[in-house]
């Protein structure tokens, strides 16, 4: 069964029913969970740094720091529960991260929530529909609207 979770969020409250469904499983079957969170400047948010070159700002310090602490209460929470549970997040695209961070700690599962997106952004594409293509293990998607 599975041994280690990488679970994904943004921290928003429809991302928690992912993580409530993570931990559901972990401890049901004894795993580790790793809540991930990515961040990533947008395309329009681009500067110039050079001849030819732009490279995205970085977000404040701050920012990630409130995002940090946003994940380490979800994972003392998730500990508070008998879970061991870590907490970490990462620049990059959602979808590329979480796959990453699975890989990297030899998760066995990847959690994702799916707000059942429509319309233009249904059709180019979903962290989840992204992460269930690229991962080489297995994806639970839970519906969270």
């Amino acid at each position: 069964m599975y041994r280690t979770i990488v679970v994904g969020t943004d921290c928003s409250p429809t991302a928690d029913n992912a993580v409530a469904k993570a931990a559901e499983l972990a401890k049901a079957v004894g795993a580790t969970v790793h809540v991930v969170s990515a961040y990533s400047e947008p395309a329009g948010s681009l500067v110039a740094s050079g001849v030819g070159q732009a490279t995205p700002p970085s977000w404040a310090a701050s920012e990630v720091e409130d995002r940090q602490g946003r994940l380490n209460a979800t994972a003392e929470h998730l500990r508070s529960m008998g879970i061991n549970a870590l907490a970490r997040v990462e620049r990059g695209d959602a979808s590329t991260t979480l796959v990453a961070v699975a890989e990297e700690v030899g998760a066995d599962l990847i959690v994702v929530g799916d707000r059942g997106l429509k319309g233009l952004r249904g059709l180019l594409g979903s962290v989840p529909s992204s992460v269930t293509r690229r991962a080489p293990i297995d994806v639970l998607v839970v519906h969270t609207s």
